[in-house]
């Protein structure tokens, strides 16, 4: 009989570590992202225009981030489209995760290189 509770212990335990291990950690810097709807990167840069001053929400992988943490761009899944997003004048700068999937919320701007936005929250997944 404390085999087979042993053994049900053991069962549970390994249940529990794998479960807990498959949840992904998310990390959460600046305003907590109030729209969940993705705004097509590619759509931003094909009529910036349209875009200029409104807050978006935009998801991809960090492609490239500046070592203190406050500018990165993000590249969408098929490597398409790719905009910079710069969180440092708004306070925020996060650790290196090139390569990690990011959820920003923000402004458009249209600077002379192009539009980027101006990030207010950001999540990294």
């Amino acid at each position: 009989m404390k085999n087979l509770y042993r053994v049900l212990f053991g069962v549970i335990l390994i249940s529990c570590l794998i479960v807990s291990a498959s949840c992904a950690r998310q990390e959460k810097y600046g305003q907590e992202i109030s729209n969940r709807y993705l705004t097509p990167i590619k759509n931003i840069l094909a009529d910036p225009k349209a875009y200029e001053s409104k807050i978006v929400t935009i998801g991809g992988k960090i492609d490239n981030e500046c070592q203190t943490g406050c500018w990165f761009y993000v590249k969408v899944a098929d490597g398409n489209a790719v905009i910079y997003v710069d969180i440092g004048k708004s306070g925020l700068a996060i650790p290196q995760y090139t390569g990690k999937r990011v959820l920003v919320e923000g402004e458009v701007i249209i600077k002379e290189s192009g539009p980027m936005i101006q990030g207010k929250g950001v999540e990294i997944q």
